[in-house]
């Protein structure tokens, strides 16, 4: 199972409240539409977040903060992550606030030492970006982690952790990276770099370039969602994924457990 590094895109940006599209919803949708409905427009959040979710979100914001003001993201991480050291987060069976403290600290330098000189010329960091499509009747919104040169060429990065390496697909077929690149049709390639929190923590990056023919077929994915979601269609989708689910008791008509582990945000 693969951790996505920080928060959804519309909890991380200003105007989450006005209405719009996302990569992070239109993903959500196709996962499963109720997921989405419990999510959205619910509400609906885990009582304890996900250990993982949240070392994510700190990694992410000890590496924005190397980019965009030269701060040591080693002292970053390190502070965040002792600030949550007391909030109750759900840790895995092989997980715990000492063992991700030490992979953190690990990734973290191993990224300065080794894939910060590939990177050169950064001129964004954390960039929002809002495009106005001529068939969707909402602006679709996103934030792209990094605009810089990777080995001379110009690229769009999106940071990942993970437990485990990625598959040689999932660039290739990966929507955040098509959205990324529609935001800056300029850059020669995207990529992901994949910070893995293996007992021998490693960064592994998947660059890939995206066609015209990419975009046009993820924007008729993400219009048919909108249309979808505008019509209040919304069924659940159920699978294997629904065991590690966090609104699992909800699906199953479980109220005692449902408000045990899940609660309503503004």
């Amino acid at each position: 199972m693969i951790e996505a590094a920080g928060l959804e895109v519309d909890e991380r940006i200003a105007n989450r409240n006005s209405p719009h599209l996302s990569h992070s919803r239109v993903s959500r949708y196709l996962h499963c539409p109720e997921q989405y409905r419990l999510y959205y427009v619910e509400n609906m959040r885990p009582r304890f977040p996900s250990s993982n979710l949240v070392f994510g979100q700190v990694v992410h914001e000890a590496l924005a903060a190397l980019f965009q003001s030269g701060e040591d993201p080693l002292a970053k991480f390190q502070n965040s992550w002792r600030a949550v050291r007391e909030v109750d987060l759900t840790y895995g069976p092989r997980d715990s606030w000492e063992k991700l403290s030490m992979t953190g600290e690990a990734l973290i330098a191993k990224f300065v030492e080794e894939e910060l000189p590939r990177l050169s010329n950064v001129t964004a960091s954390e960039k929002a970006f809002a495009l106005s499509v001529t068939s969707l009747d909402l602006p679709f919104i996103g934030i792209i982690d990094l605009v810089a040169d990777l080995d001379g060429k110009r690229t769009v990065a999106d940071f990942k952790t993970s437990s485990s390496a990625y598959k040689p697909h999932e660039a290739l077929l990966s929507d955040q990276l098509t959205a990324y690149q529609m935001a800056e049709p300029d850059v020669a390639q995207a990529a992901l770099c994949v910070l893995v929190k293996a007992t021998d923590p490693r960064i592994e990056w998947q660059v890939t370039q995206r066609t015209g023919d990419q975009f046009l077929e993820y924007l008729t994915k993400v219009q048919f969602v909108a249309r979808e979601i505008a019509m209040g269609r919304f069924y659940k989708r159920s699978g294997l994924w629904c065991s590690w689910c966090d609104f699992l008791p909800v699906c199953l008509g479980d109220e005692k457990r449902s408000r045990q582990t899940l609660i309503h945000v503004p």
